[in-house]
Parts: structure tokens; C-alpha cells; sequence
């Protein structure tokens, strides 16, 4: 990747905003195909604000994706844990349902590895990349979007940005915004978006648990939202527990051992305790979702078009296989020349989008807000309708086939 202060500003033919892990795994699955690709990332040089201490659960097809891409490597592999085994609960009632590889065709439900982790696989790939001769990603950093237009011949894109305190403008044959939830892009053209509060905010952390894992994933309702554990490397685990943002500060404020404590109860022990955790991070929690996800010369994807409740863990996923799609739409037929901005192969992608949209944004939904309520016997239907559940096969295979989004 290229990080220095001066640049190619010949015509590109991907400009991408946002280099996370969004952006990062689509320029290098895009640079794959033989076009010419820019990043610009707003975050310091060697900083990024999705590659953080965090960790991501990536389905089995998410993680067959990775290893189409060659970001699966001795190393990658040594970063990640499988899941081998998923268990959802309800905190203080009976009933669970229990999703295994028998209802995967045997192989691994997923696999749990650090954001940063991700980073390095993307950093090593671009390095052999470069030096087999495959290409290469240009990567301005730090690079702040601040506008574009198309220009006068409709054949193009102008992107104007600040890159090291100087403006600087950069045109391709198609922009994508892969900026997050957040995007500046979509601000910039005043896109619409749709929002919901959850009144919900993500504590995250890990801890080592006092008894081991075995690769089990457990998704445990309670009356402020999920707590979500999930195994990691090492012998830990990722702590995502979900909070009424009212109940926020106080749990931020405790020690590292009262809250584990808290967090065990609430667990009721399944694994023995928590200690070593790292510091806590918090996440308030919105459903974001953008109608037109195609403009003239852009495309909108990942965050940036969809930030789902963590729930299930499908936010990753759904971004991965928009990067798919769109690597896909983008590819050249019979090895013709194909203009990435193509209105009509970006139509073509905005509606294969839509299903898997639906299905997965409304699985999350409805999960967060029929196990959030707080209603006198919810907790005992929901505890029923958990080992109601565990006994039909066909539903647990449906559920197993919606989360991997086939």
C-alpha cells in the first residue's frame, strides 16, 4: 500500500472512502480483478477506527469468503477460534435452544478473531500481492472526504479531500462511500436515511472465563438486552453486553471485579466467573438503514448503508457480502472492458441486495425487540418458546441458513 505524503493522482478507477474493515477487504477483493483503487481514510497513519481491540464473529460462509480472498493464512488461522457450538438463553428463566455443527453439515458455525487481527491479514495479502505482481491499493492516510461531483461528461467522478492538511482532488470512474454508520459522503449529497433508537448502548470487553469454553457461543437475554459471549483465542472470551443506556454509566463506572461479578450472575455461572478484563468500551446502539443505496458514479455499502443491533452478530457479515455482490456486479464479461460506474450494473446490485437486507435486518430487529420485553410472563413464553424450538430440526437449520445470509 502506499503511505506517503505524495500520490498517484492520475485517474483512478475505484475511489473508496473509509478504510476499516469494510473498505480494507473491499479495495483488496476489487484490486483482485484488476482495477485501480484508492482509499481514503480519515483516521492518523496506522490507525483506524474499526481496527480496534474489539473482536468480530465471522460466519463459515464469511470465513470461506476470507480464504477465496487469500486473507486466510498460517497466521489469520492461529488468530481465530472456531465456534463450535451456539446456545441462546434466556437470563433467569429455563428453556434454550442449541444450534451445533450437525445443523452446519459439520463444519464450524464461524469463527471469532480480533478486528486487528483482520487488519494485519489485509496488510500481509497486500505485501504478497505486491510482490507477485498482482497489483497494488494506494492508500491516503490521513485523508478526509470532503465533497464531489460528477463530471461534466458523465464519465467520471471528482472527489475533492484534505490529505496532510492540503486540498488536494482525485477522479475516478466510481466513488463508494464505505465510511460508516456515520458516512460523510452520504451527508454530503443528503441521502435520507431511516433511524431507530434502540435506547440501548454495547458494553464491550474481554475477560478470561474460570472454565473453558470448548468453542461455545452463547447469546443470553436479559432485560436490558443481550449479553453476548462469545469464545476467543487463548482460552478467552469477547463480552458484548447490551444495557438500557439509562444503566450505562453506573455499570461503566464499577470496578473490573464487581463488574464480572455482575456479569456472572447474570450469567448464572455457566462459566465459572470472569477475570482479566480489559478496559471497557461503550457503543449506543441504533438501526440505521438508507433506501438508495446507488447514486450517479457512487455506491453506498456496509455501515454506511446499514448499522444493525449486534445481535446474532450479523453486521460484519451482511458488509462482507456487500463487498461480494459488488465485486461481483463489477467484474468484467468475457474479458471486456467494463466501466465500474455502469448505472446499469449498479442498479443491478442495489436490487440484489434488497432480500438479504430484509431478512437480516429484520431477524435482528425483531430478535432485539420480542426479547427485550420487560412484561410480566414474557420471560417464562420466551423460556418456552427457547426449548420449543431446540426440538425442530428444520427451524434450526432455517436459522443456521438466515445468519449465514444463503
Amino acid at each position: 500500500m502506499t503511505h506517503q505524503n505524495r500520490f498517484d493522482s492520475s485517474k483512478q478507477d475505484i475511489i473508496i472512502v473509509g478504510g476499516g474493515m469494510v473498505g480494507g477487504v473491499l479495495a483488496h477483493a476489487l484490486k483482485l480483478d484488476g482495477w485501480r483503487v484508492t482509499v481514503l481514510e480519515g483516521a492518523p497513519e496506522g490507525a483506524s477506527s474499526s481496527f480496534d481491540a474489539r473482536l468480530t464473529a465471522l460466519s463459515d460462509a464469511s470465513w470461506r469468503y476470507f480464504d477465496a480472498l487469500g486473507l486466510i493464512d498460517e497466521a489469520t488461522a492461529r488468530a481465530a477460534q472456531a465456534i463450535e457450538e451456539v446456545r441462546v438463553v434466556d437470563s433467569g428463566h429455563f428453556g434454550m435452544t442449541r444450534i451445533t455443527k450437525a445443523n452446519n453439515q459439520g463444519v464450524a458455525l464461524g469463527q471469532v478473531i480480533g478486528n486487528r487481527a483482520i487488519a494485519a491479514a489485509i496488510e500481509r495479502a497486500e505485501k504478497e500481492d505486491c510482490i507477485n505482481g498482482i497489483g497494488t491499493v494506494q492508500r491516503l492516510q490521513p485523508a478526509r472526504y470532503t465533497h464531489h461531483n460528477v463530471t461534466n461528461d458523465g464519465a467520471g467522478v471528482e472527489v475533492q479531500f484534505e490529505y496532510h492538511g492540503a486540498a488536494h482532488t482525485l477522479e475516478a470512474r466510481l466513488l463508494i462511500a464505505a465510511d460508516g454508520a456515520y458516512s460523510s459522503v452520504r451527508a454530503a449529497i443528503q441521502k435520507p436515511v431511516e433511524k431507530s433508537e434502540y435506547g440501548q448502548t454495547a458494553i464491550v470487553c474481554t475477560a478470561k472465563p474460570a472454565r473453558a469454553h470448548h468453542g461455545t457461543a452463547f447469546e443470553c437475554f436479559t432485560r436490558g438486552g443481550p449479553l453476548a459471549v462469545l469464545p476467543a483465542p487463548a482460552g478467552r472470551v469477547s463480552l458484548v453486553w447490551v444495557n438500557r443506556d439509562e444503566d450505562v454509566s453506573e455499570l461503566m463506572a464499577l470496578e473490573p471485579e464487581a463488574y464480572a461479578k455482575r456479569l456472572d450472575e447474570l450469567f448464572r455461572h455457566r462459566l465459572g466467573g470472569f477475570t482479566e478484563l480489559t478496559p471497557r468500551q461503550a457503543y449506543p446502539l441504533n438501526l440505521i438503514t438508507l433506501q438508495e443505496l446507488v447514486d450517479e458514479r457512487l455506491v453506498i455499502l456496509g455501515n454506511a448503508a446499514h448499522a444493525l443491533h449486534p445481535v446474532a452478530g450479523q453486521g460484519f457479515n451482511l458488509c462482507l457480502r456487500d463487498v461480494r455482490d459488488l465485486k461481483a456486479a463489477l467484474r468484467a464479461d468475457r474479458g471486456e472492458p467494463v466501466d465500474p460506474g455502469d448505472p446499469v450494473r449498479l442498479k443491478r446490485y442495489a436490487q440484489e441486495r434488497v432480500d438479504d437486507y430484509r431478512r437480516t435486518i429484520g431477524l435482528t430487529d425483531r430478535l432485539v425487540r420480542g426479547f427485550s420485553l420487560d412484561l410480566p410472563g414474557a420471560g417464562i413464553i420466551r423460556g418456552a418458546l427457547l426449548s420449543f424450538s431446540d426440538g425442530i430440526f428444520p427451524f434450526k437449520n432455517r436459522l443456521v441458513r438466515l445468519t449465514r445470509g444463503i
